[in-house]
């Protein structure tokens, strides 16, 4: 039988030793160059992202972020022990514009040993030299900045909904507009295995950093825009796009930003964050610059309401604002001065004021695919009353405009633009029906959308929780060959 072959190298060299070898510091370093580039092959293999820890955030100007554990594209681990802060004295965005935080590799050679047996010097006769023997392998955190069209003509509260729906819908389609693109209606032609890739990003994203005009703190940190959690290696998820699926990392942040909001929106601080944790505060939670510092510094606690102010004045912000949209922010900055007394208050998220606010008002605009509501699951409908009960496939049929009978504090969330229909299911049920959302369009408020309510229910049938889910009910319509039913 006769083989045809080729060859190829792989580009890890190691050492090939033999007796008479004279073994110098190359022969050493090539010994652990092998060991290293083997354990990055295989770590590449697994996929990049976050393992652990690297909370950020943002504290009386500074950017905080925590130790942990990342992967890059390399399979390079990327490790931090202790906290890294930046300060953000004096960082100005471009047009649309807004940073990237990430975590990079970064080394530094450390110790002193005296270079013994060099041909010119004797260490003995004290003209020898010194060399740093150790290598310590950590991580750099850096801020890049990037933009994204139309950023800023956004209203200040819909920023940040605004950024996460856009880098979300890029990395919908980043190896395949097909089906969801601009070329949707055609079927890819090719199908071929993803090319290897000639480069891979040494640095692992952790978060985006926006301005917040008007903001006592300046600026906003959102983790679930940017972080992707270590998921599924790169094939899998390269083929789950081409298909037009949500790899789950995907999906979860997703989830994960959408509830990060809320929360912090609904509550004027981050979910995670207790009061003890941070600094000086204002009425709704938020870190106070220090005295003489950031847009506070404008006078006395005027600095963020003049700059709020100045935005909705700005004639390109005029433009691309119907009257309505700033009749709103204006509303709500009155109504956060009345509620509390003061400007910072107004200059706060939109649920400064008692409300009661849709997600739109609160600069939500566009939700996942599923996701939690915090409202009593008590305070459901009757049976018969807001679309009954079941595991249909959502055909339409829901509440509508003008039905009253749905919860005031769900549909007053979800606004008159989406049609719901309640279920009442187990917590495991719950869980089954939001994985299963997990491949479908995002919800936007602003346009027709069908959602199931799942209130959570105890053994005996009783609402339970102080929460709901809601999901983006399926649309499938089936049909006999022949009929058009």
């Amino acid at each position: 039988m006769t083989i045809t072959e080729g060859t190829a190298d792989g580009g890890i060299d190691r050492l090939n030793a033999f007796d008479g070898l004279f073994l110098r510091a190359e022969h050493l370093n090539l010994i652990q160059d092998y060991a290293r580039e083997l354990a990055l092959a295989v770590g590449a293999c697994a996929g990049p992202g976050t393992v652990e820890g690297y909370e950020v955030t943002v504290q009386d100007g500074t950017l905080r972020v925590g130790a942990g554990l990342a992967v890059n594209a390399e399979g390079r681990p990327l490790r931090s022990e202790r906290l890294v802060t930046i300060p953000l004295t004096g960082l100005t965005p471009g047009l649309d514009g807004f940073w990237w935080v990430e975590v990079a590799p970064a080394t530094r050679d450390h110790g002193e040993a005296p270079v013994q047996g060099s041909y010119c010097d004797d260490p003995c006769s004290g003209t020898g030299t010194t060399r740093h023997p150790y290598t310590a392998e950590g991580v750099r955190i850096r801020l890049v900045e990037d933009s994204e069209r139309g950023l800023d003509s956004q209203l200040p509260a819909a920023r940040r909904n605004f950024l996460a729906s856009r880098v979300f819908g890029a990395e919908r389609t980043a190896h395949s507009a097909w089906p969801y693109g601009t070329a949707a209606a055609t079927l890819p032609r090719a199908w071929g295995p993803p090319a290897a890739a000639p480069s891979r990003p040494a640095a692992v994203r952790l978060a985006v950093l926006l301005r917040v005009p008007g903001a006592a703190a300046g600026f906003e940190a959102d983790v679930w825009t940017a972080r992707r959690d270590r998921g599924a290696a790169p094939p899998y998820r390269y083929w789950q796009s081409r298909l037009g699926l949500r790899p789950w990392d995907v999906y979860t942040a997703q989830i994960l930003q959408f509830q990060s909001q809320l929360a912090q929106v609904l509550t004027g601080r981050t979910a995670r964050e207790a009061p003890s944790a941070q600094g000086p505060q204002g009425p709704q939670g938020e870190t106070r610059d220090a005295p003489g510092e950031g847009p506070a510094a404008a006078g006395p606690g005027l600095g963020p309401l003049l700059e709020q102010l100045a935005l909705l004045g700005d004639q390109q912000f005029l433009r691309t604002h119907t009257k309505d949209q700033l009749g709103r922010e204006v509303a709500r900055i009155v109504a956060g001065l009345g509620a509390h007394g003061g400007p910072a208050a107004a200059a706060a998220p939109a649920a400064a004021a008692e409300g009661p606010y849709s997600l739109e008002q609160l600069g939500i605009v566009e939700l996942p695919p599923a996701g939690y509501l915090p409202v009593r699951a008590d305070d459901e409908p009757e049976e018969g009353e807001g679309g009954g009960e079941g595991d249909g496939d959502g055909d339409g049929s829901g509440s509508g405009d003008g039905d009253r009978s749905v919860p005031g504090r769900i549909e007053t969330l979800l606004g008159q633009q989406a049609y719901l229909r309640y279920c009442r299911c187990g917590p495991a049920d719950i869980a089954e029906a939001v994985e299963e959302a997990r491949n479908r369009d995002r919800i936007r408020l602003d346009t027709p959308s069908y959602l199931d309510i799942l209130v959570p229910v105890d053994e005996e049938g009783e609402p339970a929780g102080d929460w709901v889910a809601f999901v983006r009910s399926r649309r499938r319509i089936c049909y006999s060959p022949g009929s058009r039913r």
